[in-house]
C-alpha cells in the first residue's frame, strides 16, 4: 500500500510513529525479542509491529508474516535478520510507505568483496523502493526523548547531545560515562555503521532543527562523503556545535577502522584541519570527548582565547596555566583595576596577577569565590574563566555547613554567566562526589570536570568554536563546482588513470595561470646548456628533466651555483650520467636551467585529492627535509584569504616566516595571495590529481615557484602538452 505522508523521510526515521521489528522472535535471548521488550518497557507510545513468518503472537502483540501485510502505515523497520535475508525483506516493502530501515547485520562492505556486492544490492533495492537505510553493520538507533530504543541498552541518560557513531562499543562507553555524570545525556543516538545509504551529513539538518538537541557528537572511523559533511556542518555550526573524535590516526588504527566499518580511514591531519575550517571541533582523546561536548552544549562561546584562572591552591593554579598554554590559550595578566579589587577580598599572600591563587582566602568564606570570579569576568583581558581546585567539595573536605554556602555561590555563578555571557568552567577534585553545589552548577549550565586536562581541552574547544563563529562569513563555503564533484573526483588518485607531466609542462601550465614561476630554459645538449645559462645574470641552477625521477636531489640530478661555460657543460654531463645511473630505465628529456635565487624561506605548497574530503591545499616548511619535519597544514578547496592566512598561522616555524637570524621577514600577504591563486588554479583545472610545488621561495619581495610536479588524469594530459620550442635554446 502506498500512502502519502507530509513528514520528511528523515523525520519519520528519527521520530517514527510506527515501527516494524523484522526478525521478531519468541526467544527471549534474541535481538528480535529484546527490541520489542525494550520498546514496551521503555514507554514507547508508537505502534509496534512484530514481523515473523512463523510466529502468531509476541509479548501480546499480533505478528505479521511480512511488512507488506501490516495494515497501518509504518515509518521505520528494524531488520535483525541475517545479512542474506535483507534483500528479500526490502523487496517485500515495495508496496509499503516505509520511510527507513535499520539494518543491524554484519557481513556487508566491511567483510570483503562478497559483502560489498551484497551491500550494493540492498542499497539498489532500497533506492528503488524509496527507503533510506541506516547501516548496515550498526548497533541501531535511539530517540531518547521519544523512548524509542532500538539498541537494547538501558543506560542512556536523557539530555541534549546527539551521538552519531561508527562503533557500538564506543557508544556504550559514552553512554556509561554520561550515566555517571549528572545533567549529561543524549537526545538521539544513531549507529551510522557502513554509511551504505544514509551518510553522516544527512542527519545534521534534522538535528539542527531538533529542539531537544544542543550539540552533535561524532565518533568517526571513515566517511563516504566527507565533502558533503563539511558543507552541511558549515551550515549548522554557527548555531549548533559539532564535536568529532576520529580514529585511524596510526597505520594500525587505519587498518582496524577499515576492517571494522568498511570505511575509508583517511589522513587524520587533513581531517582535523578541514573539520576546523567547517567549524567542527576535533578532540584526540576519548576521555575528553564527553567533557568537551558538554561544555560546548552548555556554555556561551567566548569572544577570544584569554583565560582567567581562579584557584584555591598553588598546584592547581600552576598546572592549569601549563595545560592551557600548552594548547595555545593565553593566560594574560589582569588589569591593575582588577588586581586592586581582588586584593580587597583576598589575604596578602594571595597572587592576583593570573592565575589567581586565593591562598586560603576561601577557607572560611566561600563567597569570596564569587567576588573573585565577578572581578575576573569584568576584566577586559579575560574571555573565559576556569575555577580550579576544590570548589563544591568544601562541605566534604572541611565542614558540612559549607555546603549551603557553596550552593548559594553556585547559584550566583550561574547567574553571573548568564548576565555576562562569559563561560565559566569548574574543575574540582570533588567532581565525583555529586555534591549539591555541583548539581546546581550543572543544572545551570556550568560544567564540572575532575581533570585539569579535560578542563583545558574544553576551554580550547570553546575558544576554537567562538573563533569559527566570528569568522564564519569570511571562511570558505566549501562548495565545489560540479566538475570537481563527479564520482571519480572523490576517489584516491590511485583509483584512476593518471600521468605526471614533465616539469616543463607543469611550469608552463602554472605560468599560464599567472602563477610566479622562476624563469627557465630547457637544454638537451651541453652546448645548449651554456647558451641557456648565458641568458641569465650570474650563476644558475641545473636540474634533470625526467617524468620518472621524482626526487631529483636523491638521483644527483640537481646542481646549484654553476657559473662559467666549462662548468655548465661538465655539470650537464654529470647530471645526466647520475640520473641514468640512479634509474637506468628513466626517460631523460634534458636539463632545466634557471637563474639562482635567494632562497628566503623554503615552503612546500601542494594539492591532493583526499579520498574523503576531495581536493585539499597544503602548505608548510619545504625543501629537502619536508618529510622529516612534517610542518604542514591543510584546508579544503576553495580557500579564502582568511583560510590561507590561518594556514600560515598554523605552521610551527613562525620564526622563519618572521625573519630568523637577521633575515628579512617573508611577505605574508604575498604568500596568502599565492595560496588563493593555487586554489583557483585547481578549481579551474578539475583534472588535476595532485600538485607539488617544492620548494617555493618566500621572501620580502614575494614568492616564486622553483620546482613543480603536476599529476593529472591521463585523459586530460594532452591539453597540457605545449610545444617545447618556446623553451629550447636555438642550438637545440
Amino acid at each position: 500500500m502506498t500512502m502519502s505522508n507530509s513528514r520528511t523521510d528523515i523525520d519519520r526515521i528519527m521520530n517514527p510513529r510506527a515501527v516494524a521489528i523484522v526478525g521478531a522472535s519468541t526467544d527471549e535471548t534474541k535481538r528480535g525479542y529484546q527490541a520489542i521488550e525494550m520498546l514496551q518497557e521503555g514507554g514507547y507510545e508508537g505502534e509496534i509491529y512484530p514481523v515473523n513468518p512463523t510466529a502468531d503472537e509476541i509479548r501480546g502483540l499480533e505478528v505479521y508474516k511480512t511488512v507488506s501485510e501490516i495494515p497501518g502505515s509504518v515509518d521505520l523497520a528494524l531488520i535483525v535478520t541475517p545479512a542474506r535475508i535483507v534483500p528479500e525483506v526490502l523487496e517485500d516493502c515495495a508496496e509499503t510507505d516505509l520511510a527507513g530501515a535499520v539494518v543491524v547485520a554484519v557481513g556487508f562492505g566491511e567483510s570483503g568483496e562478497a559483502g560489498e556486492e551484497l551491500e550494493r544490492e540492498i542499497v539498489s533495492l532500497a533506492n528503488e523502493q524509496g527507503i533510506r537505510l541506516i547501516g548496515p553493520n550498526t548497533s541501531g538507533m535511539i530517540n531518547v526523548h521519544q523512548d524509542l530504543n532500538l539498541v537494547g541498552t538501558d543506560i542512556v541518560p536523557e539530555g541534549g547531545l546527539a551521538l552519531l557513531c561508527q562503533s557500538g562499543n564506543m557508544a556504550i562507553s559514552l553512554f556509561t560515562e554520561a550515566a555517571t555524570r549528572n545533567k549529561v545525556g543524549y537526545s538521539h543516538y544513531v549507529g551510522v555503521g557502513n554509511e551504505a545509504d544514509l551518510k553522516f551529513h544527512e542527519y545534521l539538518p534534522y538535528l539542527d532543527s531538533d529542539p531537544e538537541t544542543d550539540a552533535v557528537v561524532c565518533y568517526i572511523e571513515g566517511m563516504s562523503d566527507g565533502r558533503a559533511f563539511l558543507q552541511a556542518a558549515r551550515e549548522v555550526t554557527p548555531e549548533m556545535p559539532i564535536i568529532t573524535l576520529k580514529s585511524g590516526r596510526s597505520d594500525a588504527g587505519k587498518r582496524s577502522a577499515s576492517s571494522h566499518t568498511g570505511s575509508l580511514a583517511g589522513d587524520s591531519a587533513v581531517a582535523d584541519a578541514v573539520f576546523e575550517q567547517a567549524g567542527v571541533v576535533s578532540v584526540r582523546r576519548s576521555d575528553e570527548l564527553l567533557a568537551v561536548s558538554n561544555s560546548l552544549a552548555s556554555l556561551p562561546a567566548p569572544s577570544g582565547s584569554n583565560i582567567g584562572i581562579l584557584a584555591d591552591g598553588g598546584g592547581h593554579a600552576t598546572l592549569a596555566a601549563d595545560a592551557l598554554t600548552e594548547r595555545g590559550l593565553a593566560v594574560p595578566q589582569l588589569s591593575a583595576e582588577t588586581q586592586d579589587e581582588l586584593q580587597e577580598v583576598l589575604p596578602d599572600a594571595a597572587s592576583v596577577v593570573n592565575p589567581v591563587d586565593v591562598a586560603g582566602g576561601t577557607d572560611d568564606d566561600q563567597r569570596v569565590f564569587y567576588q573573585c570570579a565577578e572581578a575576573i569576568i569584568s576584566d577586559p583581558n579575560v574571555d573565559a574563566v576556569l575555577l580550579s581546585g576544590l570548589f563544591g567539595g568544601y562541605g566534604v573536605r572541611f565542614a558540612e555547613r559549607y555546603t549551603a554556602v557553596e550552593s548559594r555561590v553556585a547559584e550566583d555563578l550561574v547567574n553571573l554567566v548568564e548576565a555576562s555571557n562569559t563561560p565559566v568552567l569548574v574543575q574540582s577534585a570533588y567532581e565525583g562526589f555529586d555534591t549539591k553545589p555541583h548539581e546546581i552548577l550543572r543544572e545551570g549550565g556550568i560544567p564540572v570536570v575532575e581533570s585539569i586536562d579535560a578542563a583545558a581541552a574544553s576551554l580550547d574547544a570553546l575558544a576554537t568554536y567562538g573563533n569559527h563563529r566570528a569568522a564564519h562569513d569570511i571562511k570558505s563555503d566549501l562548495a565545489l563546482p560540479d566538475k570537481l564533484r563527479g564520482p571519480t573526483r572523490n576517489l584516491a588518485s590511485t583509483a584512476i588513470d593518471t600521468t605526471q607531466l614533465s616539469e616543463v609542462t607543469a611550469k608552463q601550465a602554472l605560468f599560464s595561470h599567472s602563477l610566479p614561476v622562476t624563469p627557465f630554459e630547457v637544454a638537451r645538449t651541453p652546448s645548449a646548456a651554456v647558451t641557456a645559462a648565458n641568458q641569465f645574470d650570474g650563476p644558475v641552477a641545473m636540474k634533470i628533466i625526467s617524468p620518472d625521477i621524482v626526487h631529483k636531489s636523491d638521483a644527483g640530478g640537481v646542481a646549484l651555483d654553476v657559473a662559467g661555460d666549462g662548468p655548465v657543460q661538465s655539470t650537464f654531463r654529470e647530471i645526466v650520467d647520475a640520473a641514468t645511473a640512479y634509474s637506468p630505465d628513466a626517460t631523460v628529456e634534458g636539463v632545466l636551467v634557471s637563474p639562482m635565487r635567494d632562497a628566503g624561506v623554503e615552503l612546500i605548497v601542494g594539492i591532493v585529492r583526499d579520498k574523503q574530503f576531495g581536493p585539499v591545499l597544503m602548505v608548510g616548511l619545504g625543501g629537502i627535509f619536508v618529510e622529516i619535519l612534517e610542518d604542514v597544514t591543510f584546508r579544503a578547496l576553495p580557500v579564502t584569504e582568511y583560510d590561507a592566512r590561518q594556514m600560515l598561522n598554523d605552521i610551527d616555524a613562525q620564526a622563519l616566516l618572521d625573519g630568523a637570524r637577521g633575515k628579512p621577514p617573508a611577505d605574508r600577504d604575498a604568500i596568502v595571495e599565492f595560496l588563493c591563486d593555487v586554489s583557483n588554479f585547481v578549481i579551474d583545472h578539475p583534472d588535476v590529481v595532485s600538485l607539488d610545488l617544492n620548494p617555493v621561495f618566500a621572501g620580502p619581495d614575494g614568492v616564486e615557484i622553483v620546482d613543480a610536479a603536476l599529476t593529472v588524469e591521463r585523459s586530460a594530459a594532452s591539453k597540457y602538452e605545449q610545444e617545447e620550442d618556446n623553451f629550447l635554446t636555438d642550438d637545440d
